[in-house]
């Protein structure tokens, strides 16, 4: 991962005339909330058998997405690298419907282990929704009042920080620096209102996550390498 790369800003200004052009004003779209599409895409992810399905998950898994455009651009490492597990998932979805299947060709050939492969890819797929999953539910609980850098700070240690070396770990400490404000990123996702919307998303992906956990560590796939 490369996390902690801030944008460089280049600000240019002209002179050599008197007189300044008058400025534009840019209206600004008023922000849709990303979270109802996540909550409609959740009851597809799973069929009537239990399994989690490879494209409908992969879909709600691209929903999430924005969220991450919510937290900041400090975030767009993270949100690059669950964007690339994604797409490396989706690369095998079409010719394997149920997700573990996917995971489970790469067993018997015995290519398990491979760092560009689909199972690490899962794993760390879950592990940056579990993170995700994990800071919505702090912005919910009760009181409500928690700064947003304490809820995000605490998903990090209990969801990615184990499995992180040191380069990793102070790099996503920057990250970690520069969250949005508890108010800002709520108002982002909805306002007020959008509290109901993201306990449904917890609520609803949480069982799926784990059920992914639950697989990847009975069959040795949960590798705690730090990287």
């Amino acid at each position: 991962m490369d996390l902690g790369r801030s944008p460089t800003v280049e600000t240019k200004m002209r002179f050599g005339s008197a007189r300044r052009a008058p400025r534009r004003v840019r209206r600004v779209p008023k922000t849709m909330s990303v979270l109802p599409p996540i909550i409609d895409s959740l009851p597809a992810t799973e069929s009537p058998e239990g399994d989690v399905l490879s494209e409908p998950f992969l879909a709600t898994c691209r929903l999430v997405l924005p969220v991450f455009d919510r937290l900041g651009v400090a975030f767009s490492p993270a949100k690059s690298d669950v964007s690339g597990n994604i797409e490396r998932l989706a690369k095998r979805a079409g010719s394997h419907p149920k997700l573990f299947d996917i995971c489970l060709e790469e067993v018997a050939a015995g290519t398990q282990a491979s760092n560009s492969g689909c199972c690490k890819g899962l794993l760390w797929l879950k592990r940056f929704l579990e993170f995700t999953m994990d800071l919505l539910r702090s912005l919910e609980e009760a009181p409500r009042t928690r700064p947003m850098k304490d809820c995000a700070n605490d998903a990090y240690a209990r969801r990615l920080k184990p499995y992180h070396g040191w380069i990793s770990s102070g790099a996503f400490s920057v990250v970690m620096s520069f969250p949005p404000s508890r108010s800002d990123f709520v108002n982002s996702l909805g306002g007020e209102g959008a509290y109901a919307d993201i306990k449904a998303v917890v609520d609803g992906f949480t069982p799926v996550l784990a059920k992914i956990h639950q697989f990847l560590v009975e069959n040795a796939l949960d590798d705690q390498t730090k990287v």
